[in-house]
């Protein structure tokens, strides 16, 4: 990982926008990593680490036990707050731009968040681009997941710390910590999740080959280790709700406010608010289907021959009038058939004739005129039906034609709702916000007791659920005994027996290498030339033993404050070395605890070579002009900050302290 930009817009005691271009330099002969932020105390250094910070981790990065009304309230109190007679800023925001790399492929990423004031309530927003394409179909809440899956926050505790932070751990005795560290910078976590998923697969396939008898006693045992499960789960639930309502009760006694115990849903809510679009959408689709069956079952597919109808409508029209035709022709020669009757007897033989002649002439000339019969033979009435249902056709065609359109817009839109719901993860219990508000002491004495109730039932389901594990494994090994797959459970075995060793032996490995690595770095930052300190960590328990050179055990109250300092310094850049993980080092203040000999170590020994990009906040007095040239060929860029009381905002500079003008 290597930060390139920060941005901080009206961020705390930065009004406006200010930009700090991070990224290292190279020069003709060496690297220069170091990145120095120079300030007095309360000119901003802090507020740049809490800003990385807050852009990558929000809430979480105040802590893990700060509710979502604090986080609030942190936030507008974040908000740039100017001096009288300049109107104050509603928003505020933090823009981080990094690059990383996955599976040797590097990403740029983007990272925005903001927030603006509501009232007396804030709106916050997080926005992720990735090579510059924004990263779609994430909520907030899913877009925070994200980043702390990218860049876990227990893993940047190790890499983005101040000297209160180091002191912390100097003073912590357990081996915790230091044992998920090692696992996860090293990815043993990863092995140990594939031997666990080895035996998962064993009991599966032990099951599914066993002997009937033995079957039925493992589907007894595995419904009785599902009921504990599942009662253990519905018992930490419980435990969780009323460990919280005392949370609340205890707090009202002692502060006299309200506190409401804030917990997650944000991805349950938004599945819920997505399957409802869905559901809506899937019903408009079966609507507008329903009416395209209609349309297609009726005259629409008519429309598609045009050419076809228009000669049609045309050949009808044609007929109608030859039809028409050829009945005004029989009406005029039955008149005249009939005027020659009526004429007889009343013209002479000669005239009778010339009549009868001149008749039959006009006859057939009309009869010449419409020698072509019809094509169709069509009343009026069943032309126009056709007529109509030509007409029909084309309407019917541009109303499919529209419900087309509206159903391909209802199907894109369900591929986006389908590409959400991915994401989003499955709905879960969500234990219920403690409302009734407790005011007596006593309150509080009542659900201890209920804890305690809870607790005891607790242990008797985890007893009862070891048990039933227990009796599991004899009947599975049981099984395996008796199966046909006898070879595949070996092979199974041997690979699960393999990886327990890997982790042990490269755990152990790298425990020793890390031991190594401590020596190094411990001997050239402590200061007392004779002071060889040496660590021995334990395999098992990861707890930190601090031995002499002649093995003696000594304890960390035996350090000075200052050693305790390098120690905590050195065993953080033991752990960077041995990981070979590349991430940035933002250090706070790191020598405030420290003599001048102590700095002087860090100064030359640590700051150009712990990481490849070294961060550094510190005051005039912590790097100063004699140390500040001894860093100056590490330096890739420096920045003054500068408070003035007078505006209640801070000022950057490039360069530091007496070198600004310096500053390129």
């Amino acid at each position: 990982m290597l930060i390139k930009d920060l941005i901080l817009t009206d961020f705390r005691v930065f009004e406006g926008k200010n930009h700090f271009e991070l990224s290292p330099r190279k020069n003709a002969n060496h690297n220069c990593p170091i990145i120095l932020f120079g300030g007095l105390n309360g000119a901003g250094k802090t507020s740049i680490l809490l800003g990385i910070r807050l852009a990558l981790y929000g809430r979480h990065s105040l802590g893990n036990n700060i509710s979502q009304k604090r986080y609030e309230a942190f936030l507008l109190d974040a908000i740039h707050a100017p001096r009288k007679g300049t109107s104050p800023s509603e928003t505020a925001s933090i823009e981080l731009t990094f690059t990383y790399s996955k599976l040797g492929v590097t990403y740029e990423y983007n990272v925005k968040r903001a927030w603006e004031r509501k009232g007396k309530s804030v709106s916050e927003s997080l926005t992720i681009f990735e090579d510059g394409q924004t990263i779609k179909g994430l909520s907030k809440e899913q877009a925070q997941v994200f980043l702390n899956e990218l860049i876990p926050i227990g893993v940047s505790d190790l890499f983005f710390f101040d000297g209160e932070k180091i002191a912390e751990l100097a003073e912590r005795k357990g081996g915790e910590i230091l044992e998920q560290s090692i696992k996860k910078l090293l990815g043993l976590d990863i092995v140990e999740r594939l031997s666990g998923d080895l035996t998962v697969l064993k009991r599966k396939l032990a099951k599914n080959s066993s002997e009937k008898d033995i079957q039925d006693k493992i589907t007894v045992q595995k419904a009785t280790l599902d009921e504990c499960c599942k009662t253990i789960e519905e018992l930490r639930q419980q435990l969780n709700t009323v460990s919280a309502a005392r949370a609340e009760a205890e707090t009202r006694v002692t502060q006299l406010q309200e506190t409401i115990n804030e917990r997650g849903g944000h991805f349950a809510a938004t599945r819920k608010q997505l399957e409802e679009q869905r559901d809506q959408l899937l019903s408009e689709r079966e609507i507008l289907s329903s009416r395209l069956i209609a349309l297609l079952s009726d005259a629409a597919p008519i429309a598609l021959a045009e050419k076809f109808c228009v000669r049609v409508e045309q050949q009808i029209e044609k007929d109608l009038h030859t039809q028409s035709t050829l009945h005004a022709n029989e009406a005029l020669e039955l008149f005249f058939v009939k005027a020659t009757e009526n004429l007889k007897g009343k013209l002479d033989e000669k005239t009778q004739r010339l009549v009868e002649k001149e008749l039959a002439a006009l006859c057939q000339s009309a009869l010449d005129s419409s020698s072509n019969p019809p094509t169709h033979d069509l009343t009026p009435s069943q032309a126009g039906l056709v007529f109509s249902t030509i007409s029909d056709a084309r309407r019917q065609k541009n109303e499919a034609s529209q419900l087309f359109n509206q159903l391909e817009r209802v199907e894109t839109h369900l591929d986006e709702l389908g590409a959400a719901l991915a994401r989003a993860p499955e709905d879960s219990l969500i234990a219920t916000d403690i409302e009734n508000l407790l005011t007596q002491q006593q309150q509080c004495g009542k659900l201890e007791a209920k804890l305690e109730e809870i607790r005891r039932l607790g242990r008797v389901a985890a007893n009862k659920a070891v048990e039933a594990a227990r009796q599991l494994d004899k009947l599975y090994e049981e099984a395996a005994k008796n199966s046909d797959k006898q070879r595949l459970f070996k092979y199974i075995g041997n690979t699960s027996g393999l990886l327990t060793d890997y982790v042990n032996y490269t755990a152990k490995l790298k425990i020793h290498e890390l031991e190594n690595q401590f020596i190094k770095c411990f001997s050239k930052l402590v200061r007392k030339e004779d002071m060889a300190l040496h660590i021995k960590i334990n395999p098992n328990t990861f707890v930190v033993d601090l031995l002499t050179p002649e093995g003696r055990r000594i304890g960390k109250d035996e350090l000075s404050a200052g050693e305790k300092q390098i120690f905590a310094i050195s065993i953080l850049e033991a752990l960077a070395k041995t990981s070979g993980r590349q991430l940035p080092m933002i250090v706070d203040t790191p020598l405030g605890r420290l003599d001048s000999k102590h700095r002087s170590k860090l100064v030359k020994a640590y700051f150009p070579t712990a990481s490849h990009q070294m961060i550094i906040l510190s005051t005039d007095t912590e790097v100063d002009k004699n140390f500040y040239e001894e860093l100056m060929p590490h330096i890739a860029r420096a920045y003054q900050l500068q408070y003035k009381p007078q505006a209640g905002a801070t000022s950057v500079k490039e360069g530091y302290f007496w070198k600004v003008s310096e500053a390129k």
